[in-house]
Protein backbone atom coordinates (compact mmCIF):
# COMPACT_ATOMS: atom_id res chain seq x y z
CA UNK A 1 0.00 0.00 0.00
CA UNK A 2 1.14 3.79 -0.38
CA UNK A 3 1.46 4.14 3.58
CA UNK A 4 3.59 1.11 3.36
CA UNK A 5 5.82 2.77 0.62
CA UNK A 6 6.48 5.63 2.23
CA UNK A 7 7.60 4.06 5.71
CA UNK A 8 9.99 2.05 3.24
CA UNK A 9 10.88 5.27 1.71
CA UNK A 10 11.82 6.54 4.83
CA UNK A 11 13.69 3.70 5.72
CA UNK A 12 15.59 3.67 2.90
CA UNK A 13 16.92 7.81 3.00
CA UNK A 14 17.63 7.58 6.91
CA UNK A 15 19.69 4.77 6.03
CA UNK A 16 21.40 5.93 2.83
CA UNK A 17 21.60 9.61 4.83
CA UNK A 18 23.25 7.58 7.74
CA UNK A 19 25.78 5.53 5.24
CA UNK A 20 27.06 8.91 3.58
CA UNK A 21 27.76 10.63 6.67
CA UNK A 22 29.40 7.96 7.88
CA UNK A 23 31.37 7.71 4.81
CA UNK A 24 32.08 11.05 4.65
CA UNK A 25 33.69 11.29 8.11
CA UNK A 26 35.96 8.12 6.57
CA UNK A 27 37.13 9.66 3.65
CA UNK A 28 38.14 12.93 5.31
CA UNK A 29 40.10 10.44 7.22
CA UNK A 30 41.62 8.64 4.79
CA UNK A 31 42.22 12.08 2.79
CA UNK A 32 43.54 13.98 5.93
CA UNK A 33 45.89 10.69 7.85
CA UNK A 34 46.72 9.06 4.07
CA UNK A 35 48.95 11.96 2.71
CA UNK A 36 50.56 12.16 6.47
CA UNK A 37 51.26 8.87 5.82
CA UNK A 38 52.73 8.71 2.21
CA UNK A 39 55.40 12.29 3.00
CA UNK A 40 58.40 10.10 4.59
CA UNK A 41 58.16 7.65 1.48
CA UNK A 42 56.92 9.28 -1.85
CA UNK A 43 58.97 13.02 -0.37
CA UNK A 44 55.53 14.47 -0.89
CA UNK A 45 51.96 14.79 0.59
CA UNK A 46 50.58 14.54 -2.19
CA UNK A 47 50.54 13.15 -6.24
CA UNK A 48 47.98 13.50 -8.79
CA UNK A 49 47.55 10.10 -9.36
CA UNK A 50 43.92 8.96 -10.37
CA UNK A 51 43.33 6.65 -7.20
CA UNK A 52 44.12 10.01 -4.94
CA UNK A 53 42.09 12.83 -7.55
CA UNK A 54 38.79 10.54 -8.16
CA UNK A 55 39.14 9.38 -4.15
CA UNK A 56 38.94 13.61 -3.63
CA UNK A 57 36.16 14.24 -6.16
CA UNK A 58 34.02 11.62 -5.19
CA UNK A 59 34.23 12.51 -1.33
CA UNK A 60 33.42 15.98 -2.57
CA UNK A 61 30.42 14.43 -4.11
CA UNK A 62 29.29 12.74 -0.98
CA UNK A 63 29.62 16.16 1.23
CA UNK A 64 27.23 17.83 -1.18
CA UNK A 65 24.90 14.74 -1.32
CA UNK A 66 25.39 15.39 2.76
CA UNK A 67 25.10 19.09 2.48
CA UNK A 68 22.06 19.06 0.44
CA UNK A 69 20.15 16.41 1.85
CA UNK A 70 20.78 17.88 5.44
CA UNK A 71 19.45 21.16 4.24
CA UNK A 72 16.00 19.10 2.33
CA UNK A 73 14.80 18.09 5.59
CA UNK A 74 11.22 17.42 4.56
CA UNK A 75 11.12 19.05 0.91
CA UNK A 76 10.43 15.85 -1.46
CA UNK A 77 12.31 17.64 -4.44
CA UNK A 78 15.50 18.38 -2.33
CA UNK A 79 14.98 14.88 -1.24
CA UNK A 80 14.58 13.91 -4.65
CA UNK A 81 17.87 15.68 -5.95
CA UNK A 82 20.31 14.79 -3.31
CA UNK A 83 18.69 11.39 -3.98
CA UNK A 84 20.14 11.82 -7.81
CA UNK A 85 23.82 12.57 -6.21
CA UNK A 86 23.94 10.07 -4.77
CA UNK A 87 23.22 7.32 -7.76
CA UNK A 88 26.05 9.13 -9.03
CA UNK A 89 28.44 8.90 -6.51
CA UNK A 90 27.76 5.05 -6.43
CA UNK A 91 29.35 4.18 -9.54
CA UNK A 92 32.42 6.75 -8.94
CA UNK A 93 32.97 4.83 -5.61
CA UNK A 94 33.86 1.41 -8.03
CA UNK A 95 35.23 3.92 -10.23
CA UNK A 96 38.01 4.78 -7.79
CA UNK A 97 39.11 0.61 -8.12
CA UNK A 98 38.98 1.08 -11.81
CA UNK A 99 41.57 3.85 -11.88
CA UNK A 100 44.00 1.74 -9.89
CA UNK A 101 43.33 -0.96 -12.48
CA UNK A 102 43.72 1.05 -15.46
CA UNK A 103 46.14 3.63 -14.47
CA UNK A 104 47.89 2.18 -11.82
CA UNK A 105 49.98 4.76 -9.39
CA UNK A 106 51.97 5.02 -5.87
CA UNK A 107 49.73 2.31 -4.01
CA UNK A 108 51.62 -0.80 -3.13
CA UNK A 109 49.21 -3.17 -3.79
CA UNK A 110 50.00 -5.65 -0.77
CA UNK A 111 47.08 -7.72 -0.59
CA UNK A 112 46.12 -8.52 -4.33
CA UNK A 113 49.88 -9.66 -4.99
CA UNK A 114 50.27 -12.36 -2.19
CA UNK A 115 52.03 -9.66 0.18
CA UNK A 116 49.95 -11.03 3.19
CA UNK A 117 52.00 -14.38 3.27
CA UNK A 118 52.08 -14.85 7.19
CA UNK A 119 49.36 -15.88 8.58
CA UNK A 120 49.69 -13.59 11.65
CA UNK A 121 49.59 -10.73 9.05
CA UNK A 122 46.39 -12.37 7.57
CA UNK A 123 44.61 -12.78 10.90
CA UNK A 124 45.51 -9.44 11.87
CA UNK A 125 44.70 -7.54 8.83
CA UNK A 126 41.06 -9.11 8.37
CA UNK A 127 40.69 -8.51 12.34
CA UNK A 128 41.46 -4.92 11.83
CA UNK A 129 38.97 -5.23 8.82
CA UNK A 130 36.20 -6.65 10.64
CA UNK A 131 36.53 -4.13 13.85
CA UNK A 132 36.58 -1.35 11.27
CA UNK A 133 33.38 -2.72 9.47
CA UNK A 134 31.81 -3.27 13.04
CA UNK A 135 32.72 0.40 13.97
CA UNK A 136 31.12 1.81 10.85
CA UNK A 137 28.30 -0.48 10.99
CA UNK A 138 27.43 0.75 14.68
CA UNK A 139 28.43 4.86 13.83
CA UNK A 140 25.48 3.76 10.61
CA UNK A 141 23.30 2.62 13.24
CA UNK A 142 23.26 5.39 15.17
CA UNK A 143 22.90 8.11 12.55
CA UNK A 144 19.68 6.21 11.32
CA UNK A 145 18.68 6.38 14.90
CA UNK A 146 19.16 10.41 15.32
CA UNK A 147 17.55 10.63 12.13
CA UNK A 148 14.19 8.78 12.96
CA UNK A 149 14.14 10.37 16.20
CA UNK A 150 14.42 13.94 14.46
CA UNK A 151 11.85 12.86 11.75
CA UNK A 152 9.39 11.65 14.37
CA UNK A 153 10.58 14.94 16.82
CA UNK A 154 9.94 16.95 13.79
CA UNK A 155 6.04 15.38 12.47
CA UNK A 156 5.14 15.46 16.60
CA UNK A 157 5.51 19.29 16.44
CA UNK A 158 3.70 19.62 13.11
CA UNK A 159 0.97 17.18 14.58
CA UNK A 160 0.62 19.94 17.73
CA UNK A 161 1.12 23.06 15.76
CA UNK A 162 -2.24 21.16 13.48
CA UNK A 163 -3.88 20.88 16.61
CA UNK A 164 -3.29 24.59 18.04
CA UNK A 165 -4.53 26.00 14.50
CA UNK A 166 -8.11 24.36 15.16
CA UNK A 167 -8.71 26.26 18.46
Amino acid sequence: SRKDQQVLANIVDRVAHGLAEVGVLFGVIVLVTGPLWAKPVWKTYWTWEPRLVLMMLTQFLFMGYVILRSYAKRDAAGKKLAAGIAIIGGPAVYLIHVAVELWGGNHPSVVNNGGLKAELMQVSFWSAVAAVILFASYLVYLRVQHHKFVDDLEEGFLEVSDYEGER
